[in-house]
């Protein structure tokens, strides 16, 4: 027999389905009505069904000749949950919710009278004054940055010369392997041009970078203009514009920093710019 309500196929002589556990119903189907009032068919297949989740008390055999009822109730569907009161229920207490608070609009700012602005007194700036040498000689340098040592500056140089010496090392070995190397005093003029521009892109190359030599990083330099602030791009190129001045005069520029009071070469003096320990 199928169950009405799972649909569960259980053997002829069960009274219960073996699935949900309801009662079969083993009533002979009615005959279908030709016509379906409306009064009349509400709750028809719940009554029909015989819908109740109550304990149902011992079984009746159901026979023809029962009586049907006269009054005619619309089936009820007994709710699952416990809905009266118990003992052994507790109540769990219930927080209040607070009200959210109420929006206030954000007060706005006096907008402040320049006329009653309060402002600072300033002293007038001292007159720019140079300093003065031990040998009463006006300054050239404004800031109290000391110039780097000429030994300091001639191991900086020494480096930088030697990484122009190995770039022209590899350009001759790049020579050689194309062609045979003649010293001789018709090809030493462009040996000696390249060795002067191998070292003009050098020096270039660091100013296009705006950074120091590679030699003056190494031993701790930095180059300062003579206010004690850091050399800009166009500083550096006329920094390096003198320092082929310098090199002119069989190197009497770079001389001229054994005798100058502040130990400062042609360069220095041209582009007001010197090298100075970093900090």
């Amino acid at each position: 027999m199928t169950c009405l309500y799972c649909r569960y196929l259980n053997p002829e002589d069960e009274y219960r389905c073996k699935r949900c556990g309801r009662r079969l119903d083993r009533r002979p189907a009615c005959p279908a009505p030709e016509h379906y009032p409306v009064a009349d068919t509400v709750g028809a297949l719940a009554t029909a069904m015989g819908v109740s989740v109550r304990p149902e008390p011992a079984e009746v055999e159901v026979t023809e000749a029962a009586a049907p009822s006269t009054v005619q109730r619309a089936p009820r569907q007994q709710s699952f949950a416990w809905e009266g009161e118990s003992d052994k229920v507790i109540p769990f207490p219930r927080t209040p919710t607070a009200a959210p608070p109420a929006h206030r609009p954000r007060p706005r700012r006096p907008v402040p009278d320049p006329e009653s602005q309060p402002y600072l007194e300033f002293l007038p700036p001292a007159p720019h004054a140079p300093r003065t040498l031990a040998t009463s000689v006006e300054a050239s340098i404004f800031c109290d940055a000391a110039v780097a040592t000429h030994i300091h500056r001639a191991v900086a140089f020494a480096l930088d010369a030697g990484i122009v010496l190995i770039a022209f090392a590899l350009f001759v070995a790049t020579v050689a392997i194309g062609a045979e190397l003649r010293f001789d005093p018709a090809t030493l003029p462009y040996y000696g041009l390249a060795l002067y521009f191998t070292a003009l892109f050098y020096g270039a190359s660091w100013i296009l970078a705006g950074s120091d030599s590679a030699g003056r990083r190494w031993t701790g330099l930095r180059t300062i203009n003579f206010d004690g602030f850091p050399v800009t791009r166009r500083e550096r190129w006329v920094r390096f514009a003198a320092g082929i001045v310098s090199f002119g005069p069989l190197g009497l520029g770079l001389a001229w920093a054994l005798v100058d009071e502040e130990s400062l070469t042609w360069h220095d003096h041209i582009s007001k710019t010197f090298p100075t320990l970093k900090e």
